[in-house]
């Protein structure tokens, strides 16, 4: 299935002592930055970075503290293959990707070919854009739809959509440009003023791969990442909110590649929220080994090991970008991840639980919305408007995520 999602900031904390309660560090009450024990700080380090009260940023990489209180990239460029390498602390010549930037009509759907990608079959495929003048945010939405890693997978049980290609035709035909956060006429969603992208999804790989197969397949779809981004840098520059967002598959690649976006945005807030992808790790680590080998993916930029084991991965978001909003939206037993991961309902749910209690207890950049289902299924997005759990409404989870506002907590139950 595939719906979508959206992303940012995040709320103050509570600090008591013997004495009392003293006030939060918050906009209000701060010039420069907090930092994640709520002290207020100037704001000016690259261990310290930030300003308006919101929480402090650490610079990696050729990354400093720059005016404003924004961790800004060095202008070193790199290529890799058809498209530009932009992972973290790296950045094209003159402040912005080598592609031109993608003109389009506003609020129309448009479809752009993308000569440098590739689907499963090696064809090109493209993104849709629907711009807007309405505001400067943006949504960038990643597709789901199952994955591929041999023969048997890929060609015979077919088990990674649209592997055989993904163009304007389909694109046309493809009913997601109507779901949930692409809709401008529900005055009940926060995102209907933003600019839309759509990735596709048709390489087989989570949007992880970059490699042919001797079964010839064409995984491709990191390489197609860093392609869409050099021309969708040049398109939304300067400060701004990106919502990075994805289902399933697509919610995989939102956290494996999630640092390639925010290195393309150096100006932007660059927010994540991904649905039904939890980073678990399957039972046999062979199988684990088998995709990302098929795949040829890449441990991110000072995630050192995280390819191996996923669970690694959303502590590593939430440290190395601390005044980012990292959100997971997941059920406790799906329908889809448990058999992908090869895992028996329990296990999965235990894997999911030892997950959310390792990596996303006691950090305010990193919260979860948990469903535990009567049955496993799959897929919550397009409930945004109608699913509530413990009186907390996923709708007002994801706006308190994309737009800051006090109160965003962990939630799970029935």
């Amino acid at each position: 299935m595939r719906v979508f999602v959206l992303a940012l900031s995040l709320a103050s904390l509570a600090f008591t002592t013997a004495c009392g309660t003293r006030p939060r560090c918050r906009t209000d009450t701060c010039s420069g930055c907090c930092t994640q024990e709520d002290q207020c700080v100037a704001g000016t380090s690259n261990a310290q970075c930030g300003t308006s009260g919101n929480l402090c940023d650490t610079c990696v990489g050729a990354q400093v503290c720059g005016a404003g209180g924004r961790c800004q990239t060095s202008t070193v460029m790199t290529t890799m293959d058809a498209g530009v390498e932009v992972d973290a602390g790296v950045t094209p010549m003159d402040g912005g990707m080598t592609g031109a930037a993608i003109t389009a009509p506003n609020e129309v759907w448009t479809w752009v070919d993308f000569p440098d990608s590739e689907c499963g079959n090696g064809s090109p495929t493209g993104i849709g854009v629907n711009l807007s003048n309405r505001s400067s945010d943006v949504i960038v939405f990643m597709q789901g739809g199952g994955a591929c890693w041999n023969q048997l997978t890929c060609y015979t049980v077919r088990s990674a959509s649209d592997f055989d290609g993904y163009g304007s035709t389909k694109f046309a035909n493809d009913s997601i440009k109507t779901q949930v956060a692409f809709n401008r006429t529900n005055m009940n969603n926060p995102f209907r003023d933003a600019s839309f992208v759509f990735i596709p999804y048709c390489t087989g790989d989570v949007h992880t791969g970059d490699a042919v197969t001797s079964y010839g397949g064409h995984h491709k779809g990191a390489a197609n990442v860093r392609a869409f981004l050099n021309r969708l840098g040049p398109t939304f520059t300067g400060q701004r909110r990106i919502w990075l967002t994805g289902t399933s598959a697509g919610g995989y690649g939102v956290q494996l590649n999630y640092h390639r976006f925010a290195a393309a945005f150096p100006d932007a807030e660059v927010h994540g929220l991904a649905d039904s992808a939890q980073m678990i790790n399957p039972t046999s680590p062979t199988l684990l080994a088998e995709w990302l080998d098929a795949w040829g993916v890449s441990d991110p930029p000072g995630c050192t090991g995280c390819t191996r084991n996923f669970n690694l991965v959303p502590a590593w978001l939430s440290s190395t970008w601390p005044n980012r909003r990292f959100g997971l939206l997941a059920y406790s037993r799906d329908s889809v991840l448990g058999p992908f991961f090869s895992l028996a309902q329990p296990d999965f749910e235990m894997a999911t639980t030892t997950l959310l209690m390792g990596q996303y207890q006691n950090k305010p950049n990193l919260k979860y919305y948990v469903v535990d289902p009567a049955q496993p299924t799959h897929v919550m997005l397009n409930q945004l408007f109608t699913r509530a759990v413990g009186g907390v409404t996923l709708q007002s989870f994801v706006r308190k995520w994309a737009f800051g506002e006090a109160g965003w907590e962990n939630v799970r139950g029935m």
